[in-house]
């Protein structure tokens, strides 16, 4: 460590200097340029910064100059290989290998490098370098490896670039270049490895890409090819791997491609491609991976194919297949099988049985018939099994028990029959079981209590009989439990109210009796759906139900409720769906229920008030009887107007002297009313008054402060009733503009409206006129443990005793996963979708038990309206109307200036970087010229050493199953913050993926 010492320079008959993954830093000396002998020069894998001195090229003699992996910046010098000498003396240069990548360095690739005549390798790759690809490098004749990947380089390829005939490997992979790819690469006859993938390439694959002789390796995935694949790559006979992934080929698969006998790996995945699959497969005996998922392909697998008995992954998913899979059931070796949506029939084959490493077999949404194969009991490494949507019958096999890695169990719609078995309980690593839709009959097996990890149980409509166990309150990870259309009967045993992560609960059309268990109402995460309809409840409807403030949809429909309809239920914000039709309710509803429709109140004879009927004594009106309503009925609108204008004069004369406030309710008219009532928590409106707030905060003094961001400071404010709540100061906004304003007033609604587990609740907006404290609140629930910045970059704690901790990785895991649903939610499940346009790690808050809350979500859209309503279009030009922070902000914002639910995504990804390295994304470890998303790429390329610089010191020393979490979520990250947004992952599919990654993760725990 420490810096390199010039006198290193005075070494006069050095030949060789190698200082690599020493930690060293500090500049490259210009004394080195004195060492006129030396013949290697290799100080990679170190931390040395600065410009790149071009001396260190014009020694005569250095044939090896490698300063990769460090943190140099500037340009790559234009006169590296400027020769010794002057005029007839001058001398070439001798450097034959010259690699720079994995620093710092920008703007364009010199043309002076084609001075570098002896040059045969030259590597920038996972730099910033942009631009153009120089035509002067088709000068280096003598090139064999030219790595340009991973940088920003733009345009089209260069005719002169195919003149290097002695090039073996091309890898211009994640750049921006464009064009086609010219007929001139058929010159390249010794090229081994070309990988352009990750460019934005078009046209067709010339069929000049034939006489390429000697290719071993060709990938083009994430271009815009088009046309079809030509018959000429038949011709490569060395060819081992094929990834075309991600384009827009279509036509068929030409059978010539069965002629490159060498073939390990083949992905045409994710393109048009039609057709069959070439009867000339079956001579691919060297393939590994077979990825032919997403296309439009049809006919039968190639019988042939059962020869092909090396591969390990088949994915063939989502096409038009059909015929039977046995042809790719030859191997004993296979890892993965997905064969989802296709048209297969016959069985299950049993030879799938003979592979015992296979981990995942997706046959779902296909034709499949007979029982499922016991031989599957076999494959001791299964995790996943689906084999849904099709026609399978019998049971399920026994030998499945031995299968202890299994976490998900997907059989629905089909004709399984026969008991649930009881074994399914000793499955310890069980996170999903979905049986529905089938023919299964008996009890429900106790024995599942036994599956701690179970997130998800579904068997509904199918035609189990019995009770509710008990027991299933043990399930305290369970987040859906479907019951539904069964046959089961009894109580609700009270300990369901245990299921403290319960997401979604449907009981619905069995015989199930007794009253509602008023405990139901503890269950503080029910969301999506509490369907409890057509069964025999009898009795009241727990008042309880109203402290559900996350539930969406609640139905209690066609069962024999009694009573009155509690209040409570009418202040349930969250819910968008209502249905208690059927029962034999009675009273008065109040007109907080008038936002429902007729049907949801329907058959319930003795209701009356909005929506129903009124609650009048009924019977026939004479003509006399109507006119005297009438008249009275006119009479007192009269009055009533006259009374509103008598009372508006008075406020606006007292207007200049009071403070105005907005408290919290679900609905608001449309009147300029100053108490006009946007937002509600929980089952009861809420009132926060200013007066208090600037009590709690003892007027918004910076010792209560928690928090700032660009829309203003945050307060923690703990008011008279023992509440706490967080409360930002809007800053610089019109209190009165915004009151006023109907977009503003219109976004803070539905954002009040919002509520999910992973999101912070608003609870409130008030704003006063006060001369002395004027201004404008947004009121959130409070979180007890601050933000995710705090603990990664700030301090956590009070008082004096303020220090930073460490957040472990499984906290941290915890935390990804939490946002990413909540990010979900706000894209895919939120009516209307909201895009939040700020996400960064001060935006993730923390409750007291360490879960994630998304909060600011769609306030940066709110202001941003109201910004440009006050000051007109020209705003949205301006850095105060522009949402999102430096850092976290997508690269097509910067010329956009329009967030989208891609650029969240984005936003996301860095907050996943963060979380894994500790950095902030504006760290100076990145240099001026290279962002966080090129940094973790290039580590993530780089051999060990360096790939170990990604992981957050603070988290060391790492157990394997960290380090593997954690580069998975990296990698994820990564999928986030692809430059183009069309590339990026949608929120759903993140959520997925690190679902995936913390089951992975739980498992390797459970191994130690």
């Amino acid at each position: 460590m420490g810096a390199i010492p010039p006198e290193l320079g005075a070494l006069g008959e050095l030949q060789y200097l190698n200082l690599m993954n020493n930690r060293l830093s500090g500049r490259v000396p210009r004394a080195l340029a004195n060492l006129s002998r030396v013949i290697t020069i290799d100080l990679s894998g170190n931390m040395l910064s600065g410009a790149l001195p071009a001396e260190l090229g014009q020694l005569p003699e250095l044939t090896f100059l490698v300063l990769s992996d460090n943190q140099l910046t500037g340009s790559v010098p234009g006169d590296l290989c400027g020769g010794v000498g002057v005029g007839d003396e001058a001398e070439s240069s001798s450097l034959e290998h010259l690699m720079l990548s994995t620093n710092n360095f920008t703007g364009n690739i010199p043309e002076g490098l084609s001075r570098c005549q002896a040059l045969t390798q030259l590597d920038l790759a996972n730099n910033s370098l942009s631009g153009a690809i120089p035509a002067a490098l088709g000068e280096l004749g003598n090139l064999t490896e030219l790595q340009l990947n991973n940088n920003s380089l733009s345009g089209e390829l260069p005719p002169e670039l195919f003149n290097l005939t002695e090039l073996q490997t091309l890898a211009l992979y994640h750049n921006m270049l464009t064009g086609r790819l010219p007929d001139a690469i058929g010159r390249l006859g010794n090229l081994e490895e070309l990988y352009l993938y990750e460019n934005q390439f078009t046209g067709e694959i010339p069929e000049s890409i034939g006489d390429c002789a000697s290719l071993q390796m060709i990938d083009i995935f994430g271009n815009r090819f088009n046309g079809s694949i030509p018959a000429s790559m038949g011709n490569l006979s060395q060819l081992v791997f094929i990834d075309f992934r991600q384009n827009e080929l279509s036509s068929v698969i030409p059978p010539e491609l069965g002629e490159c006998q060498q073939l390990q790996i083949l992905d045409l995945a994710d393109n048009a491609l039609s057709g069959p699959i070439p009867e000339t497969f079956g001579k691919l005996r060297s393939l590994q991976q077979f990825m032919l998922y997403n296309n439009s392909l049809s006919g039968t697998i190639p019988d042939g194919m059962f020869e092909c008995r090396n591969i390990t992954r088949v994915n063939i998913a989502h096409n038009r297949l059909t015929g039977s899979l046995l042809p790719l059931c030859g191997t004993a070796r296979l890892l993965s099988f997905d064969a989802t949506n296709n048209s297969f029939h016959g069985g299950i084959p049993a030879l799938l049985g003979r592979s015992s490493s296979l981990q995942r077999v997706r046959l779902g949404s296909n034709m499949l018939s007979g029982p499922i194969p016991p031989s599957l009991g076999g494959i001791a490494a299964l995790t996943l099994l689906d084999v849904s949507n099709n026609a399978l019958t019998g049971s399920i096999p026994a030998t499945l028990a031995q299968c202890k890695q299994l976490s998900l169990i997907v059989l629905s719609h089909n004709q399984l029959s026969g008991a649930v078995p009881d074994w399914l309980g000793s499955l310890p690593q069980l996170g999903e079981l979905t049986l529905s839709n089938n023919e299964f009959t008996g009890a429900i097996p106790v024995q599942l209590s036994n599956c701690s990890k179970l997130l998800k149980l579904s068997l509904d409509n199918n035609q189990i009989n019995g009770t509710v166990p008990p027991e299933l309150g043990s399930l305290v990870s369970l987040n859906v439990l479907n019951l539904a259309h069964n046959q089961l009967s009894g109580l609700i045993p009270t300990t369901i109210a245990k299921l403290s992560n319960l997401y979604e609960l449907n009981l619905s059309q069995n015989y199930l009796s007794g009253p509602i268990p008023p405990d139901i109402g503890k269950l503080q995460e029910l969301q999506s759906l509490l369907d409890l309809s057509s069964n025999n409840f009898s009795g009241h409807i727990p008042a309880s139900l109203g402290s559900l403030s996350k539930l969406e949809d609640l139905n209690l429909s066609h069962n024999d409720l009694v009573g009155a309809v509690p209040s409570q239920l009418a202040g349930m914000s969250s819910l968008v769906q209502l249905d208690l039709s059927s029962n034999q309710l009675v009273g008065k509803l109040g007109a907080e229920f008038g936002r429902w429709p007729q049907g949801a109140f329907a058959d319930n004879a003795g209701l009356c008030g909005r929506p129903l009927r009124g609650c009048g004594s009924g019977g026939d009106r004479s003509p006399l009887h109507s006119v005297t309503i009438a008249l009275v009925s006119a009479a007192v609108t009269l009055s009533i107007v006259f009374l509103i204008i008598l009372l508006a004069l008075i406020l606006v004369r007292r207007q200049g002297r009071r403070s105005r406030e907005v408290n919290c309710t679900a609905f608001s008219s449309s009147s300029g009313n100053t108490n006009r009532q946007l937002v509600v928590k929980g089952s009861a409106r809420r009132e926060f008054r200013w007066e208090a707030i600037m009590e709690a905060t003892a007027n918004l003094s910076d010792q209560f402060a928690i928090g700032s961001g660009g829309s203003g400071t945050v307060y923690r404010a703990e008011l008279s009733t023992g509440e706490t709540v967080a409360v930002k100061r809007i800053a610089h906004m019109d209190s009165d503009m915004l009151l006023h304003d109907k977009s503003f007033t219109r976004e803070i609604k539905i954002l009040g409206r919002v509520r999910h587990r992973h999101l912070v609740k608003l609870l409130g907006f008030i704003t006063s006129h006060d001369a002395g404290s004027s201004g404008s609140m947004l009121v959130y629930e409070y979180m007890e443990n601050g933000s995710l910045y705090d603990w990664l970059h700030g301090c956590v704690g009070g008082g004096d005793g303020r220090k930073k901790r460490v957040l472990s990785w499984d906290a941290r895991l915890k935390v990804a996963a939490g946002l990413a649903q909540g990010v979900e939610y706000l894209h895919h499940d939120c009516v209307p979708r909201i895009v939040h346009r700020d996400i960064k790690s001060s935006n993730v808050l923390l409750d007291g038990d360490m879960e994630a809350h998304l909060g600011d979500f769609g306030l940066a859209k709110a202001i941003a309206e109201n910004r440009q309503t006050a000051f007109g279009k020209d705003c949205t030009e301006s850095a105060s109307c522009f949402a999102g922070s430096y850092g976290y902000i997508a690269p097509e914002c910067a010329y956009s200036l329009k967030a989208t639910e891609r650029s969240d995504v984005y936003s996301m990804g860095i907050v996943l970087m963060e979380l894994v390295t500790g950095l902030l994304p504006t760290d100076k470890i990145f240099g001026g010229d290279m962002d966080m998303v090129r940094w973790v790429q290039s580590r993530m390329d780089a051999p060990l050493p360096a790939r170990e610089q990604v992981f957050d010191p603070a988290l060391k020393p790492l157990a394997p199953r960290e380090e593997s979490s954690m580069t998975e979520v990296l990698e994820v990250a990564l999928r986030c913050t692809r430059t183009a947004p069309g590339e990026r992952p949608t929120a759903r599919q993140v959520s997925d993926l690190l679902l995936h990654v913390s089951l992975d993760y739980y498992r390797a725990g459970e191994k130690r």
